[in-house]
């Protein structure tokens, strides 16, 4: 059986990475996001060149230790296809063009056909205001929008 294939975003990878948190909840989803990595071969997991790009930002040790987990993982290129979908999601102001990289990886995993969109961020990704709108507007559009998804719900959806 194909693996299912998981567009990784930046989020994840900073949670990943990052120093000890000092609060409980981001503790939490440090030490969620560490046993979703340790089981990441169960999925087929990709970044795109917009991931790569944000964590390459801020402090060069920090996007040092980014940059080497994100390397692990396949980068799927952008297209216009992508693109197109990009400009609508904000045209529609389902994303914010101050965001304008949410919809980015919105696009990208739908178009590259993903299954999941691994994220922690729950204000334009992960948020349930919006989510039924994005999905249709990326349907209407030729694609299937891929289920945005915490790595805490990922492990519990696809467990053994």
């Amino acid at each position: 059986m194909a693996k299912k294939r998981v567009y990784v975003e930046s989020s994840v990878i900073s949670y990943l990475t990052a120093r000890p948190a000092r609060d409980e909840l981001n503790k939490i989803r440090q030490r969620l996001t560490a046993l979703w990595w340790e089981r990441r071969h169960e999925w087929e997991c990709v970044v795109s060149p917009t991931v790569m790009a944000e964590i390459a930002r801020g402090d060069p040790e920090a996007a040092a230790r980014r940059r080497e987990k994100a390397l692990s993982l396949t980068e799927v290129p952008v297209s216009s296809e992508a693109d197109m979908l990009v400009d609508l999601l904000v045209l529609h102001k389902l994303v914010p063009e101050s965001v304008r990289t949410d919809a980015v990886h919105l696009a990208m995993a739908a178009v590259h056909g993903m299954h999941y969109l691994l994220t922690w961020n729950q204000k334009h990704l992960d948020n349930l205001d919006l989510r039924s709108r994005i999905e249709e507007l990326i349907r209407k559009h030729g694609w299937e929008p891929a289920k945005v998804i915490t790595p805490e719900r990922l492990l519990l959806e696809e467990s053994p």
